[in-house]
């Protein structure tokens, strides 16, 4: 009895690592390895293909959050808003969904100081963004064990956040990324 009880644990323990094995989780890991090896293009290839085969993986919420990163740095504000937006929608309790209505919040603002006028859906997503942020304490929103004050993405940029008693200060790897005030 003890022998297939250890059969059957081995035998769970190798089915298991043949599923992290494979095509799909292969696709992580060389989209994870060509951000690491600072080739990003290819790498937004494979976090996107990985994230259409696997939406549901626990690796999932770190690639959408990589992409919609990806595309911020890029200026390509719309496809950042709408990986960042499936990001929200899709994984609310990650660690890092703060942060990604953050830069949502960024992008809508530098948009809204050039001369593009803002749909007025864009002026709600604002409002609700501000909303949330300046409705409860900050510490608690940024203390609580769900929503670290720091987040470090796949792309290796780190997330830091200072609350002040009249504003807080989000820096983007060292240096001040966004400051808000109520």
């Amino acid at each position: 009895m003890k022998k297939l009880l250890v059969l059957v644990i081995f035998l769970s323990f190798l089915c298991t690592g043949c599923a992290s094995l494979s095509e799909t989780s292969s696709l992580y890991r060389t989209g994870v390895k060509f951000l690491q090896g600072e080739d990003p293009v290819f790498a937004v290839n494979y976090l996107d293909a990985f994230l259409k085969a696997q939406p549901k993986s626990p690796y999932a919420p770190s690639a959408a959050f990589a992409l919609g990163e990806f595309y911020f740095d890029n200026n390509d504000y719309f496809n950042s808003m709408r990986m960042f937006s499936d990001y929200i929608r899709n994984f609310p309790k990650h660690r890092g969904v703060i942060f990604a209505k953050l830069i949502i919040y960024k992008v809508l603002t530098n948009v809204k100081n050039s001369e593009v006028s803002l749909t007025s859906e864009e002026e709600d997503l604002i409002k609700e963004i501000r909303k949330e942020l300046f409705s409860q304490p900050l510490f608690l929103m940024f203390y609580d064990k769900k929503s670290p004050r720091r987040y470090k993405s796949l792309n290796r940029n780190t997330y830091l956040v200072y609350d002040y008693v009249d504003k807080i200060k989000v820096f983007r790897n060292d240096k001040v990324f966004l400051e808000l005030s109520p």
